[in-house]
């Protein structure tokens, strides 16, 4: 257990002569008003860490090695992980390995890596502390025993699907797809104060209510901020459009409003009647003027759902998932250039998937949108 800054930078100097290193993180997102990392687990080939952010806020140590292209860095559904560090911290990635990336790319159909564990070493791993609030302080011994086996057992679970992957042809796939994982960037979200006009049951509510509605959607958040929770934590949002709906005048019948509990109408009765009559004395409410959805060209959409098709079927023969094959945004791109005139419709892809799956993609284009007379 690393929790002082000094025995941070000891470890990092010895993990930067490792040629690969396994990570994986908790974050406290299900719990707090602002998620953030709240541990870092690695492995050596040798050894098991657990880093607390909590009593180090200043992790700049791991940068080097998680930048460093000369080491393999290796984690579980990386994605979530990689975008909460570099949210955090800043940290840019080099040469990672996903061993759920590798799984998806070798058909595997149970991607988590409890179900690796127990397929590689017959382990059977309890996930029971998936939803834990490592944020809290002390941890358990079980918690910190959970936390290592994140780590323990991913470089011999990555060693047998390197050795499926040459086997199978797909490891230009999967490097391809860990490549992929280094470049995404976080898309930090911020509170939206006209976020109300989105919740489910909110068309059923008339001007009074509606204006409720923003006043509770309002202090719920004033609320979580205040002690630090999860905003749906601190009242669901089915609650607050009954509340809006119901416009109820006094604790009783607050009270009566379905879902209402006894802990949300002690804490927080006062404030939710005080929003109900600030919403029957406001002005009507306007809804903001949404932007235009901007559509496809007829062609484009024709050779979208095309390739969509097609990849479906490759996905099947190949006995992979359609991600596999190619992602969303790359039917999109191919059906951009490909309906354009002149346009190639290959120019979107890697060498390897022109190489893999080029000839099919140009059947598909023709059969689609077959070539037009010249005038």
């Amino acid at each position: 257990m690393i929790t002082a800054r000094e025995h941070l930078e000891e470890v990092c100097a010895e993990l930067a002569k490792c040629p690969r290193l396994a990570f994986d993180t908790e974050s406290n997102g299900f719990y707090a008003y602002k998620e953030r990392v709240c541990l870092v687990q690695i492995s050596s080939p040798t050894e098991d860490f657990i880093v607390d952010p909590i009593a180090i806020p200043d992790l700049a140590a791991l940068g080097p090695l998680f930048a460093d292209p000369k080491i393999e860095k290796l984690f579980h559904a990386g994605e979530y992980d990689v975008l909460c560090l570099k949210r955090d911290y800043g940290f840019r990635f080099a040469n990672l390995y996903d061993t759920m990336i590798a799984a998806r790319v070798l058909g595997i159909k149970e991607l988590g890596l409890a179900a690796a564990i127990e397929r590689q070493f017959g382990l059977v791993i309890s996930k029971k502390l998936q939803r834990a609030d490592w944020g809290r302080r002390p941890l358990t011994q079980e918690m910190l025993r959970y936390a290592q086996g994140d780590t323990h057992y991913l470089m011999r679970v990555a060693d047998e699907q390197k050795k499926a992957l040459i086997e199978k042809g797909r490891w230009g796939d999967a490097s391809e797809a860990f490549r992929e994982l280094e470049r995404l960037e976080p898309n930090v979200k911020t509170f939206d104060p006209e976020g109300f006009w989105k919740l489910v049951g909110r068309q059923e509510l008339g001007g009074a209510a509606m204006a409720a509605l923003k006043e509770i959607w309002l202090y719920r958040e004033q609320q979580a901020a205040a002690r630090d929770r999860a905003p749906f934590r601190v009242m669901p949002e089915d609650l607050m459009t009954r509340i809006a709906q119901a416009l109820p005048e006094t604790k009783e019948a607050l009270a009566a409003v379905k879902g209402m509990s006894p802990y949300i109408l002690e804490r927080f009765g006062p404030g939710l009647l005080a929003c109900v009559e600030r919403g029957r004395a406001a002005a009507p409410l306007t809804r903001p003027a949404a932007a235009p959805r901007q559509r496809m060209p007829e062609d484009e959409w024709k050779l979208f759902e095309a390739l969509r098709a097609w990849r479906k079927e490759r996905a099947e023969k190949d006995g992979v998932e359609p991600v596999v094959v190619m992602s969303s945004e790359s039917l999109r791109q191919i059906a951009a250039h490909g309906s354009r005139p002149g346009g190639d419709p290959l120019a979107p892809l890697s060498e390897l998937k022109k190489t893999r799956y080029g000839d099919d993609v140009r059947r598909v284009v023709a059969a689609t949108l077959p070539a037009k007379p010249a005038v």
